[in-house]
């Protein structure tokens, strides 16, 4: 695995864990950042964003293997990182198709959240289709977009799209059927060139990142004496300009560890971890965690928002 992993899942005290997790870091920082800027050439704005979700990433998976010995190890810490950070990539060419990312959240939501459905992983990929279909049922296929009617209820094109594919179909290739079907564009690129590894982005001043950091501290005490509820509804969908989840603002800034996010959203590590990568969640999702309607769940967060906005002026979400 590498002395530096080693050294931190042997760590025994909370000291000497997060100086082991900061070499780690550093060590996967240079094939993170090369990676990135290789994919991302040209869009300067967006490459430290991405760097830090990789980072994140990182620090996650780590936790995980720490608190569960079970998981595979990771044979070449190197090779890991740079394909962690490949896949954060590829998310972020995801989100710049909003919709097509909205319409996948809502699929998941209605599979989980209502009778007659089921979702199973095999493989590494998720398959979808009737509850009454046993777990060997052989795959089924999707029909073509022309002979489904453009029913506008999900639940009941679901039900339409199963009965004709026979038996259980991949998530992705689902949505993009229903994408079809409902006639919502692609939008954005997934593919980009190969740029230069040895640009470096622009930084903000030291200035700038220290009142950033500031104000994400003033921030995270003021959403600490939130109720409960309110720092749920606010916490997961809580965005920047582009969409994108904000909530990692608070740890790679140092304001707050992943266990004090997992905490103030009354949730375990692991539950947070898993949730991460659909972040920012709808307001229906959000919903079942805190049992209550989507509206209730949009009441809460305009509560929060305005008690922050009292206390901190106008937050920059």
């Amino acid at each position: 695995m590498g002395p530096e992993l080693d050294r931190y899942l042997a760590a025994q005290d909370d000291s000497a864990e997060q100086a082991s997790l900061a070499e780690l870091i550093a060590l996967a920082e240079p094939v993170i950042r090369r990676t990135v800027l290789a994919r991302l050439a040209g869009r300067w704005d967006d490459i430290d964003d991405v760097c830090s979700e990789a980072r994140l990433e990182l620090l996650l998976h780590a936790r995980r293997m720490k608190r569960q010995p079970a998981i595979k190890p990771i044979e070449d810490f190197a090779t890991y990182a740079g394909t962690l950070a490949r896949n954060t990539c590829f998310r972020y060419f995801r989100r710049r198709r909003p919709d097509r990312t909205r319409l996948k959240k809502q699929v998941r939501f209605v599979l989980s959240d209502e009778a007659g459905f089921a979702t199973r992983q095999m493989h590494g990929r998720i398959w979808c289709g009737l509850s009454g279909w046993s777990e060997s049922q052989p795959p089924g296929r999707l029909p073509d977009a022309g002979s489904i009617q453009g029913e506008r209820d999900l639940s009941e094109l679901l039900r339409q799209i199963f009965s004709s594919s026979g038996g259980p179909v991949e998530l992705g290739p689902l949505v993009d059927l229903i994408a079809d079907i409902w006639r919502i564009p692609a939008g954005g690129e997934v593919e980009v060139a190969e740029g230069p590894a040895d640009i470096p982005a622009t930084l903000p001043a030291p200035d700038t990142v220290l009142d950033q950091r500031r104000f994400i501290g003033r921030l995270w005490r003021e959403v600490a004496q939130l109720p409960v509820s309110q720092r749920v509804a606010l916490l997961l969908n809580l965005t920047d300009g582009r969409g994108s989840s904000v909530l990692a603002l608070f740890t790679l800034s140092g304001v707050a560890g992943f266990r004090d996010l997992a905490s103030a959203l009354e949730m375990t590590e692991e539950k947070l971890a898993g949730l991460w990568p659909e972040l920012p969640l709808e307001d229906n999702v959000i919903g079942t965690f805190l049992n209550c309607p989507r509206q209730r769940v949009i009441n809460l967060r305009m509560a929060a928002r305005k008690r922050l906005a009292n206390r901190l002026g106008n937050p920059p979400w």
